[in-house]
């Protein structure tokens, strides 16, 4: 997003150990407009959540840029024959100049100058990418459903509540926080979290739960239904993601990441069957993202999907 905080040097600076930190969400509201802005859900947004978590990590590399020594002098390098030789040199406005030897480019002392400089230099480059990031976070303008029409004249505000968005809206909200039954299946080693602090089951539906709650999508996750085909047969499924949108329809999410696994594969293929029963279609109102092969998950993939379930959510 900004300019990467890193330097060519032999000494391979690592960021590892520094925690990214707490991530924030970006509320703003628009008090002349708050109860209709309030009554369709705040549509946190993603970019805001970025640019924050950025600004964070870089306080904490500033702060630890500057817990180091500072005031040494500038690296001088001689050569001597086939050998190179360190010094390290003050040069002060009126006063004569001042050299310390430090030994070869190997040597410690060299070595410590080297991190010492860097650091500075980078604490300026930081500096610089903090300024930006707030400018940024200042002029940048959301451009989701109810922040755009809360700001838009008085008309189309009246108009957008006559059209029961809010009504349906707090219906929708009633059932996607209903109590409903939920997958018995226990949850697996690995331990994946939302950022509200949900747990999930897997990487990728982090990923589409992080997107949906960002855009005011609402949902049930990993709940339970029960599917009768016409023959009569009874199914018990839990989908990862049901979503009812405001005109009615439903929509189901799968995010599979074990396809490498037959048995895996095959039990997915009998669970399309039994959606389709129901009248969920691939590509309609039946969506389904994998990890791939290495079991990597492709959040933009999943983004895509995400943009068209947001349209059929709000309808437009």
């Amino acid at each position: 997003m900004v300019s990467t905080h890193s330097a060519e040097s032999i000494y391979r600076f690592s960021e590892k150990h520094i925690p990214i930190g707490i991530r924030f969400f970006a509320k703003r509201y628009r008090t002349e407009n708050r109860r209709f802005v309030k009554g369709f859900g705040i549509m946190k947004d993603m970019f805001i959540e970025a640019i924050i978590v950025e600004q964070k990590r870089i306080q904490r590399l500033i702060d630890l840029s500057r817990s180091g020594p500072t005031g040494r002098g500038h690296l001088k390098i001689q050569k001597q024959g086939y050998r190179i030789y360190a010094y390290e040199r003050w040069q002060k406005k009126g006063q004569p100049e001042r050299v310390v030897y430090l030994g070869p480019l190997d040597s410690a002392p060299v070595r410590e100058l080297v991190s010492i400089k860097f650091q500075e230099q980078r604490l300026l480059r930081l500096q610089h990418d903090q300024k930006l990031l707030q400018q940024l976070a200042k002029q940048y303008q959301r451009y989701d459903f109810a922040t755009v029409v809360s700001e838009m004249p008085r008309a189309y505000r009246i108009a957008a509540r006559e059209n029961s968005f809010n009504q349906r809206y707090e219906e929708v909200r009633k059932w996607a926080n209903a109590d409903y039954p939920k997958n018995p299946y226990p949850f697996p080693v690995a331990e994946n979290y939302a950022e509200d602090g949900t747990r999930l089951r897997s990487k990728g539906e982090c990923i589409f739960y992080n997107l949906m709650k960002g855009r005011g999508i609402l949902f049930r996750y990993d709940c339970e239904i029960e599917i009768v085909d016409q023959h009569g047969n009874k199914k018990k499924l839990c989908p990862d993601f049901m979503i009812l949108c405001l005109d009615g329809t439903l929509i189901i999410i799968e995010h599979l990441g074990k396809m490498g696994q037959l048995r895996y594969a095959l039990d997915f293929g009998e669970r399309c069957y039994w959606y389709f029963q129901e009248g969920y279609v691939l590509s309609k109102n039946f969506f389904v993202t994998s990890d791939d092969p290495n079991h990597g998950t492709d959040s933009r993939i999943i983004a895509k999907v995400v943009d068209q379930i947001e349209r059929m959510f709000f309808g437009f």
